[in-house]
């Protein structure tokens, strides 16, 4: 009997993270819908600037590949991100909360459109992800986050760039929370299927012509639906 109890936890368990897996860790923000995105016109190609900060222990070359598979998916839409690494630094507080917080407070730079920080890896994070996964593993509770992007203008967030040897590994991967995120960066909201995210695309591309935006800022509709035209704080 105890054997057949620990099965249907451990069936409720893998039920309750592949849920979560679909809403929040799939790697896009929702289900492709070729067809539909490729009726669509997404205008002329377009690059836009995103400028890294990292942690002690992401290489370079981490930074270089991360962008090659996210431009991957960028390519659907006609849409490029250009990488600039403008600093390494230690982290400022130890939860996501912390990096955010950060990141409202920095200035975007004059040759930057987006500003993503690349979180590392540390004994902490390490003593955490088992702390975590004893709380889902218990309750089917998912607590640790991948990454996360600031409503308020859509344009600064960051992803867990480095994690090795947790059951996360089975489901994503820096790669897939980039592509995630690049998803909220660009105006994207959670959707079951992506129609409603293909058009926010089409929209922020189609806001390049707009009189009012700054000629050196790739702008954004946020995720209440405000056009962010020149470059936030």
């Amino acid at each position: 009997m105890l054997g057949y109890n620990l099965l249907l936890q451990f069936k409720k368990n893998f039920l309750t993270y592949f849920i979560l897996l679909l809403l929040t860790n799939c790697t896009t923000i929702g289900f492709h819908q070729d067809k539909v995105r490729e009726a669509i016109s997404f205008g002329e190609p377009i690059s836009f600037r995103v400028c890294v900060i990292k942690e002690k222990g992401i290489l370079d070359q981490d930074v270089w590949t991360l962008f090659e598979v996210w431009n991957e998916e960028l390519s659907l839409y006609k849409l490029k991100a250009e990488p600039t690494i403008l600093l390494e630094m230690e982290r400022p507080g130890f939860y996501g909360s912390d990096i955010l917080e950060y990141l409202n407070n920095t200035r975007m730079p004059d040759q930057c459109d987006r500003l993503l920080y690349l979180k590392g890896r540390t004994w902490g994070d390490i003593v955490f992800e088992i702390f975590t996964l004893g709380i889902f593993a218990g309750i089917g509770l998912k607590l640790e986050v991948q990454g996360a992007v600031e409503a308020r203008t859509n344009t600064k967030g960051y992803i867990k760039a480095k994690y090795i040897s947790t059951i996360q590994l089975i489901f994503t991967s820096p790669k897939s929370t980039l592509i995630h995120e690049g998803y909220h960066l660009l105006g994207c909201g959670h959707q079951l299927f992506m129609k409603e995210c293909y058009d926010r695309i089409r929209d922020v591309k189609l806001l390049i012509t707009d009189p009012e935006r700054d000629p050196n800022f790739f702008p954004v509709i946020n995720t209440s639906g405000k056009k962010i035209l020149k470059r936030p704080f």
